[in-house]
């Protein structure tokens, strides 16, 4: 019989990961809790603190259910992210404008924010078959044989997404995106008026997620996946967090 104190322990470690990973594939905070949610519900909990990688075992879960629930179209088109962010010249950011209203302290943050968001809603013109490969293998480190069997499906069907993916995302960064090439004409200080405008971007729930150091402090990326990974983990608030792990163990007491 679990213990309830124990499934808690585990998946309260396992969260962070499950929610990184949510957000990565649907682009957005409030999405990445219920998805994760959705996954917590209903576990057999004996099965899962008996598995080797009890982690997996959830993440899995999660990936299935995200893909079965996003279904076979892309979240948008790549035309419809050229036209909400590259619609207009690029703009210097406006110190007055909400929600900075003055606080420069604010602009880090919002610049993060933007190239998460950014990033994400890229991977979000993939079709969610084709974005799920290059999240798990290229983000989360699984080799195609092990990806696929997370996914349950065959490895040489696991590879062509994979490749689709790759080949996709290269096509449409590589000749926009600033952290790519300096050279390039997408660069998110001068996208940020606009992504505020068009409410693409807003202020985060909390900052424990941000880097303290710039938001381009660091070398051209010119392996798309490799600038992927440079992204730091979106995490839940503590509230949301909390709540995650008693959906996962029910009406038995919580440790907190």
């Amino acid at each position: 019989m679990s213990s309830p104190t124990e499934l808690a322990t585990l998946v309260r470690a396992a969260i962070p990961r499950l929610y990184a990973f949510a957000y990565v594939m649907c682009g957005a905070r409030d999405e990445a809790f219920v998805h994760v949610r959705e996954a917590l519900r209903g576990l057999d909990r004996d099965a899962l603190l008996a598995a080797e990688k009890p982690g997996d075992v959830l993440l899995g879960k999660l990936a299935r259910g995200i893909e079965e629930s996003l279904g076979r179209k892309a979240d948008h088109s790549f035309v419809i992210l050229d036209n909400l962010l590259r619609s207009e010249e690029t703009q210097p950011i406006d110190p007055l404008k909400p929600p900075i209203e003055g606080d420069l302290a604010r602009v880090p943050v919002l610049l993060w924010e933007l190239k998460r968001t950014c990033l994400a809603s890229v991977l979000g013109a993939l079709p969610p078959g084709v974005r799920v490969s290059f999240v798990v293998t290229d983000l989360f480190g699984f080799p195609p044989a092990a990806a696929a069997e997370l996914l349950g499906i065959k490895e040489s069907a696991f590879r062509v997404r994979l490749t689709r993916a790759r080949r996709r995302l290269e096509d449409y960064l590589a000749p926009r995106c600033g952290h790519i090439d300096r050279h390039n004409p997408c660069y998110c200080e001068g996208r940020l008026n606009l992504a505020l405008e068009t409410d693409f971007v807003k202020l985060p729930p909390h900052t424990a997620d941000v880097p303290a150091a710039a938001y381009n402090d660091e070398p051209e990326h010119r392996d798309i996946a490799e600038l992927y990974r440079t992204l730091p983990p979106v995490q839940p608030t503590p509230e949301q967090h909390d709540a995650l792990v008693t959906i996962a163990v029910g009406d038995d007491a919580v440790p907190t």
